[in-house]
């Protein structure tokens, strides 16, 4: 061992030079020094047995405590540095100083100390991580008005895009880990709160407001079902996005996992955090006003609606919207029970009117040792009450129909609001004054519990066996209701709908592990554990016209029309058993395996189970003897490899079903009966999605520590894709779903922090992150199904493709590519021309841009100066392009003058007999630049206050500047123009703006 020390001395050296190194060999061989201590728990005194000591630099040279905590080491010199290391505790560096006796306490590691990250079923030391995990911690998380735990993250984290699809309160997020690989089958990360994975994909609050496929001005996106989280009372947030690290959650875990770890009992306190914040558009779309309005009919000898009015309407429906929130948190016990709750409640108003939401939010969590420690119980459980108003505000608006936002942008602003006796002005059904859109009822009412229950058993010292049970339940009402008064209802009496919806999911999971020091040099963790969870959702709904009074719009058996009348109930199960295995070597090599069997009742008997492995591998250079760079304090490589899946589709898909045909009867009898007809073919075949994926990284550390990063390069492969593609004709069923094609995402990320300036004033800390991801379809076929492509992205308003489609799916690109006309400018009558390479007098359909990014990037900084503090948040996204449908719905004077235009309509050059067509010209560049949020607070002295611990107040703002080409209100969209929660990234229409917020906070400790 020692000989191993100096070999890097006796290189090229003399003969004489090697007799004086081993002489000095002999001499340190020989004049040893004996080092003894005890090593005890800091919280509660006991001796800890099995505590690995070792030299640093030399993890050779080593020994570990015996069953009374005490140790013995023989070093060469005094002025060494000696490391202690025990699963469970903080790792701590001791130098020696000279010393022969030395005695130390270890403290436990806890989840909100950056040492230790979640991972699927348990913790690991950051030192020991083998796969591509990113965390981040409450202290860092962004600033502002943050309802669900996704925007916490935004922009913090490489690899991880996030896009709010609006700037409704509420409203859902679309968050992709490491790209797109799912065409049918979802490609939303997998979420675990508290160790219970739960389900979002079926919480949709999207009603047809007749019950019909047409058109509707009521928002149709869903609610965010993230939002029964009190973001205060969240710890941490780890992020596993390499296969090796989500492998462990198999047919989940393709699109990456989110862990989200609730707060726990920390000191006896009382915490009270609320804050005051108003929104406000960032900036109007440029419509013409009423001047230029009238200046341009009338100089072109037009009629138009003439009233007298001067009327913005994007002023009459946008407002400066105020917004309050408030949480109280306390937290005890004693030397065995220990607890926290909270209390939280939140009101958010949108900035167009009738729009906001009000939440109610309270939490326990509860840790019970029992039988000197080795019993120990914990109880999460929370609940949410949340009620939203809706605008009516959709982006899922066929030709002529209507909405709030439309109407303000379309309609004249040299029309009134209100008649003299104070009545809307009103034109029509289909021309309905903008504010009269508020006196619609859209409300909706969502009452959530997640609830986890994990009782942990020691058997053995090293081996602990665990029973975890959750269950989380949903009920989900929403009302829409159009009034006999309101233009839209007069024409059928009105018309209402009540949509009812109940989602619950029960898990139990029993596991086993083992963890010990097999010698003085490794280290072993096993898991082992067995996973049943069911999911059960049902939902009704019913729409009616007809209605004799408003008195009785939620009693629709008393309309004089049922239009609709529905009801669904469906389920499916998930089996599983899955292991792990850990090994640490030396304190630098480190090995994980894992392996995970499923089974799922949404596939046929042919591939119900599926099998999921991983392993990798790391090797922390910087841990080995003849590592001896000083600048560099860590040094580790990883390489991983993995399997998971992805069953995100409806349930029952693998089997006929049948369905009654409305118009197709037989007789019998002479009596006509309805013909019930196969609305789906069995296919026993069916399977989920599978995703390799191969990862490589790199962490490093800089000067002690003061520079911390990563660079991970991966390479993921989908197979198997999950697919509804068209049958054949003639069929009876129309489409029908199979395992299809394949998609590939490549790209590499880099993360990296640094401590700038660390003195007793001032504090400074900056973090950055970049991540580039390429996507390909690789192809669409099978042995039974090819196809070259197929489209995707509907229009909306009364802009014209050749299919109404503005996207396409095809080997050699990526998802959701757009696909159309080129365009090449106007010719001499002012109308439109587009590429004709093959000159058969028709224009070519190519790709004319991509919503995905080349690249996106984060920028973070955190500043500490006396009793000031700082935080700001930059992000931005290079290379993504947008599909502006707003302006090319209005970019064309052709709807002058019974439409308002936008102001370029009058200067593009298209003649009055151009219509909207859909081609590059309204393709525009998504990249920005975006200043997130800046947050400035000050902490006061409170020594002298007896009753106060701590006290902060601070100022937010949100959403400050946007650096952009984009010409519409925000380049980070996902309108809903498919009519449901799939809706591709990158099309604008209708959005709600996101608001700029400034907010004023205060937070206490008693």
């Amino acid at each position: 061992m020692v000989k191993r020390r100096y070999k890097k001395y006796i290189k090229s050296i003399s003969w004489v030079g090697i007799l004086a190194i081993q002489i000095t060999f002999s001499v340190a061989l020989y004049a040893q020094d004996t080092i003894t201590g005890t090593v005890t728990d800091a919280e509660y005194g006991d001796p800890l047995p099995g505590v690995n000591i070792y030299i640093k630099g030399n993890p050779t040279v080593g020994t570990s405590t015996d069953t009374n905590g005490e140790y013995t080491l023989e070093v060469s010199s005094l002025n060494n540095i000696l490391v202690f290391s025990y699963v469970g505790f903080q790792r701590l560096e001791v130098p020696i100083d000279g010393r022969t006796i030395i005695d130390i306490e270890l403290t436990q590691e806890s989840i909100s100390g950056g040492d230790l990250v979640v991972v699927g079923y348990g913790t690991q030391r950051r030192d020991d991580i083998t796969g591509a995990i990113s965390s981040i911690r409450s202290e860092d998380f962004n600033a502002g008005v943050t309802l669900a735990p996704e925007q916490l993250m935004q922009g913090k984290i490489a690899g991880v895009n996030i896009v709010q699809s609006s700037g409704r309160p509420g409203s859902s997020s679309t968050v992709r880990v490491r790209g797109t690989s799912s065409i049918s089958a979802g490609n939303d990360p997998l979420y675990v709160i508290d160790g219970v994975p739960i389900q979002t994909a079926s919480v949709n609050n999207y009603v047809n407001v007749a019950g019909e496929t047409g058109s509707t001005p009521f928002n149709s996106m869903s609610s965010n079902p993230l939002n029964i989280l009190n973001p205060s009372d969240i710890a941490s947030i780890d992020v596993l996005k390499d296969a090796s690290a989500t492998a462990i959650y198999g047919s989940r875990g393709a699109n990456g996992v989110i862990i989200v770890t609730t707060k726990n009992y920390s000191e006896t306190t009382v915490n009270y955090d609320s804050y005051l914040n108003v929104s406000s558009v960032r900036e109007q779309l440029p419509f013409l006003s009423r001047d230029e309005y009238v200046d341009y009919a009338e100089s072109n000898n037009m009629e138009y609606p003439n009233e007298g009015a001067v009327t913005n309407w994007q002023d009459q429906i946008f407002r400066t919207a105020l917004s309050q929130n408030h949480n109280i948190s306390f937290g005890g016990g004693s030397e065995n029970t220990n607890y926290r709750a909270s209390l939280g409640y939140n009101n958010q108003e949108g900035v167009i009117i009738s729009s906001g939401l009000e939440k109610y939010t309270g939490r326990i969590n509860l840790t019970q040792r029992a039988l000197d420690d080795r019993l120990r119980m914990n109880i999460n459980l929370t609940h949410a009450q949340v009620n939203e108003d809706n605008a009516a505000v959709s982006s899922d608006i066929d030709n002529e129909g209507g909405n709030m936002l439309k109407d303000a942008l379309r309609w004249s602003p040299t029309l009134p609001v209100y008649n003299d006796d104070g009545s809307f002005y009103q034109i029509g059904e289909l021309r309905v004054n903008p504010v009269s859109w508020r006196n619609l009822t859209d409300n909706s009412e969502r009452s959530a519990t997640l609830g986890a229950f994990e009782v942990q058993y020691n058997i053995l010292e090293d081996l602990a066996f665990s029973v975890d049970m959750g269950h989380t339940s949903e009920y989900a009402s929403r009302f829409n209701h159009v009034p006999l008064s309101h233009p839209l209802g007069a024409g059928e009496g009105g018309r209402a709908s009540v949509s009812k919806l109940q989602n619950e999911s029960s898990l139990i999971e029993t596991t086993l592990n083992y963890q010990n020091a097999i010698s003085e040099n490794s280290y072993i963790n096993v898991l082992g554990g067995y996973s049943y969870q069911r999911f059960v959702v049902q939902s009704t709904f019913s729409a009616a016209n007809q209605f004799a009074s408003d008195a009785t719009q939620w009693n629709l058996l008393q309309s004089g029309n049922i239009l609709s009348s529905t009801s669904n109930k469906s389920s499916n199960s998930l089996i599983s058993m899955y292991g792990r295995v850990n090994y640490r070597l030396y304190e630098r090599y480190n090995a994980t395996f894992t392996l995970r069997r499923d089974g799922s009742s949404r596939f046929g008997e042919n591939n119900r189970w599926g099998l999921f492995p991983s392993g990798a591998l790391a090797w922390n250079i910087s841990e080995e003897g003849f590592f001896n760079i000083d600048k560099i304090s860590n040094l580790k490589v990883r390489v991983g490899y993995g399997v998971t899946g992805n069953q995100g589709i409806p349930d029952n898909l693998y089997r006929e079903q049948l369905s009654v045909a409305g118009s197709a009867t037989y007789s019998l009898g002479g009596e006509a009966i309805p013909s019930v007809l196969p609305s789906n073919y069995a296919n026993p075949d069916l399977k989920w999605e599978r995703t390799t994926q191969i990862n490589f990284g790199m962490d490093f550390g800089l000067f002690e520590q003061r520079v911390n990063g990563s660079i991970d390069y991966y390479i993921k492969n989908t197979t198997d894709l999950l697919l509804e593609f068209s049958t054949a004709a003639p069929s009876v069923v129309s489409t029908q779903w199979a395992n299809v094609g394949e998609v590939e995402n490549k790209g590499i990320e880099l993360t990296l922090d640094a401590d700038v300036v660390q003195n007793q004033n001032l504090l400074w800390n900056t973090s950055m992150n970049f991540s580039a991801n390429v996507n390909e379809v690789i192809s669409i076929s099978n042995d039974q199904f090819s196809r070259d492509n197929f489209r995707v992205g509907s229009l909306s308003g009364v802009v014209i493709s050749a299919d109404g489609n503005t996207q396409t799916v095809r080997p050699g690109l990526a998802l959701n590519t757009f696909w159309g006309r080129k365009f090449t400018g106007l010719d001499s009558n002012g109308l439109e021309t587009y590429l004709d390479e093959d000159g058969d007098g028709q224009p070519d359909y190519v790709k004319i841009g991509d919503p995905n990014s080349d690249f996106t990037f984060g920028w973070s900084n955190s500043v500490r100066f006396k009793n000031f503090d700082a935080a700001m948040t930059i992000r931005g996204t290079v290379g993504n392009d947008v599909f502006n449908n707003t302006a090319a719905e209005y970019s064309y004077i052709n709807i002058l003058p019974g439409s308002n235009v936008l102001r370029a309509a009058l200067s593009n050059g298209s003649s009055v007999n151009q219509t909207s067509q859909f081609s590059s010209r309204w393709i525009e560049d998504g990249s920005f630049l975006r200043l997130a949020n800046l947050s400035i607070g000050y902490n006061f002295n409170t020594d002298n206050i007896a009753q106060i611990s701590r006290a902060r107040v601070y100022v937010t703002g949100q959403n400050l500047l946007l650096i952009t080409g984009y010409s519409g209100f925000d380049p980070e969209v996902r309108s809903n123009t498919q009519g449901d929660d799939g809706a591709p990234i990158g099309i604008d229409y209708l959005s709600y703006p996101r608001p700029r917020v400034f907010q004023f906070g205060v937070s206490l400790s008693f």
